[in-house]
């Protein structure tokens, strides 16, 4: 079974303009390779079960010694929510003055006399990457929210000006991608990276996570994917998730998974001056808070089975340029709430 898909459709907004108990999120995550910087980008859209729907447009910036960071966010009603899927100037969502498209994004954000904005061109992947089994998307997108990533990998091109310092990209790699459905998961982990030292074409994506479906809260789920060496290493269908084993505590989240060639053992982690908190609400109305670092570090070893058994195929590590966010329903006592 492929964790791709091909259909070319993954990104197109999934909300009717009248459901009600909705929310769907698009967003982009990238390094900057000369300032070490992270960028985090959110194009957001929610129908509460009661109350007006809204959109928001959120931009971060991470610097790696601290002194540049940026968080800021701007909500607008629901008219400033352009058309979408093509119908207005090719964006699929359109957020006041910003917007995103299959090929480029746009924005501004400013807050306390600071100022984030970007202008980034992209070449979109020839296909999509699936985080959950096919079998279950549908029941987790009506229940809690579904994932996929129509961009896993790609080139970034054009610049992002903070506090009007402009940050050029050059083909550095980033990540796009889009999540809808009824609600966050109760806990969850996720982590990212594209830059690992000494393997370019490399690549990790992760999500463990917690779903409340009954009254009873379910086992964590872990959905593991690595491209090494050229090759698409998937954990992700649902026997392995369902085996696979996951730690996550802010600030380090540990997983281990397998299938019938392949062992993935690692971890990310981010030290607390490098999150940021930001607090998320549900459609119901309830809280979940979220910390994410676009200047984490990752270690994973590989390892593949022979007749003699498991042996080690490979290493990889990146220090500051992974992905790594954990959420859950109280705030982290240890970082401030920055929106």
């Amino acid at each position: 079974m492929s964790v791709f898909t091909s259909g070319g459709t993954e990104n197109r907004m999934r909300w009717d303009r009248t459901k009600k108990g909705f929310m769907e999120v698009w967003y982009a995550t990238l390094n900057h390779r000369a300032s070490g910087g992270g960028v985090w980008l959110r194009y957001t859209l929610t129908s509460p079960t009661t109350g007006p729907a809204y959109c928001e447009l959120w931009g971060f910036f991470f610097d790696p010694d601290g002194k540049r960071s940026f968080a800021a966010k701007d909500r607008f009603p629901i008219d400033r929510l352009g058309g979408a899927n093509g119908r207005d100037d090719g964006a699929l969502v359109r957020i006041g003055d910003a917007w995103l498209s299959e090929n480029h994004l746009e924005g501004s954000l400013e807050r306390d006399g600071r100022s984030l904005s970007w202008s980034l061109d992209l070449e979109p992947a020839d296909r999509c990457f699936q985080h959950l089994p096919e079998q279950i998307r549908s029941r987790i997108e009506s229940r809690v929210s579904t994932l996929c990533s129509p961009n896993l990998s790609v080139p970034f091109f054009g610049s992002v000006s903070i506090d009007g310092d402009e940050l050029t990209f050059d083909g550095e790699l980033g990540s796009q991608s889009h999540r809808w459905g009824a609600k966050h998961s109760s806990t969850w982990s996720w982590a990212h990276c594209s830059n690992f030292d000494g393997a370019p074409d490399s690549v990790f994506e992760g999500v463990a996570a917690q779903a409340s479906l009954g009254p009873i809260p379910s086992p964590t789920t872990t959905f593991l994917f690595l491209r090494y060496k050229g090759e698409d290493i998937a954990f992700n269908e649902l026997r392995w998730a369902l085996r696979a084993r996951s730690r996550y505590e802010m600030p380090t989240w540990s997983f281990t998974a397998r299938n019938e060639d392949w062992k993935i053992a690692g971890a990310a982690r981010a030290s607390t001056d490098r999150l940021t908190q930001v607090r998320y609400e549900d459609p119901d109305g309830a809280e979940r808070f979220c910390a994410n670092s676009e200047v984490a570090d990752i270690a994973i070893e590989l390892y593949r089975r022979g007749e003699a058994g498991w042996r080690h195929h490979g290493s990889l590590s990146s220090l500051g340029n992974a992905h790594l966010e954990f959420g859950r329903k109280q705030a982290f006592e240890e970082i401030p709430v920055a929106l």
